[in-house]
């Protein structure tokens, strides 16, 4: 306990006060960072506690922008401290923790939220099984992660998600219609647009309701209930942490 009171200490008064400046309060960042590591736990097949390894931090628009603006690694600098702080709370990680940088309208100056989850770091991966036409090889090698137990290349400019088999990728679970979302790449804009297809239970953005949206790397669809992680390689590969230090006292 003492050691990570210590380790709280030197993070408010070292990198996370130079990392933050003036915009938010290290102490307010640390208390969100630790309680969703606590509220994300997991456990391994042995029953041993895991860390979660994916994180999403959420600030006014106000905020990150400045933020982002002066420190270009902000999301890699936080990894670290979130990978410390972890350490001396004596979980097990299997994998350097990754932090998505959101912003979110609904938070004003100051305020943030951190959710966190276990993503398994050997997820099998597949392609989507879309026939019609040649593979496209987009810029970023977007993919997705489908209910946490699986990782699906997106190699065409469409992809339709639902329950039906000739979707091109398929999801068996009664919370998702039989013909759910399309995701459609923009070339204008090099990104997919989410586009909900009239579905029962509705698809919802980073925890809002939408009819379409462009998706960023690290936005969390819903299907009715049943979740999608939009990732993108290079993207996700830049927040892996800072090389790993110490972490013995």
């Amino acid at each position: 306990m003492h050691r990570f009171e210590d380790l709280a200490q030197r993070l408010i008064e070292g990198s996370l006060a130079r990392l933050l400046g003036e915009r938010l309060q290290p102490q307010t960042v640390l208390r969100a960072l630790a309680q969703a590591i606590e509220d994300a736990r997991a456990f391994d097949a042995q029953g041993e506690p895991v860390a979660p390894n994916h994180f999403w931090v959420n600030l006014s628009e106000q905020d990150l922008a400045p933020l982002e603006y002066f420190h270009p690694n902000l999301a890699d600098e936080l990894a670290e401290n979130t990978r410390q702080i972890m350490v001396q709370m004596g979980l097990r990680l299997d994998m350097p923790p990754r932090v998505f940088l959101r912003a979110v309208r609904e938070l004003g100056p100051r305020q943030i939220s951190v959710t966190a989850r276990w993503i398994p770091p050997d997820l099998p991966v597949s392609s989507t099984t879309a026939q019609a036409a040649q593979p496209v090889p987009l810029p970023r090698r977007p993919f997705l992660i489908v209910d946490g137990r699986r990782q699906i290349a997106l190699n065409h400019e469409e992809v339709r998600v639902g329950r039906a088999r000739e979707n091109d990728i398929v999801i068996d679970d009664r919370r998702v219609s039989r013909h759910h979302l399309a995701l459609r790449w923009q070339k204008e804009m090099d990104k997919f647009l989410a586009v909900d297809l009239g579905s029962t239970g509705g698809t919802r953005l980073n925890g809002y309701p939408i009819q379409q949206c462009t998706l960023e790397a690290g936005d969390v669809l819903s299907l009715g209930g049943v979740e999608i992680i939009y990732g993108e390689e290079f993207a996700l590969q830049s927040t892996l942490g800072a090389p790993q230090v110490s972490d013995t006292p």
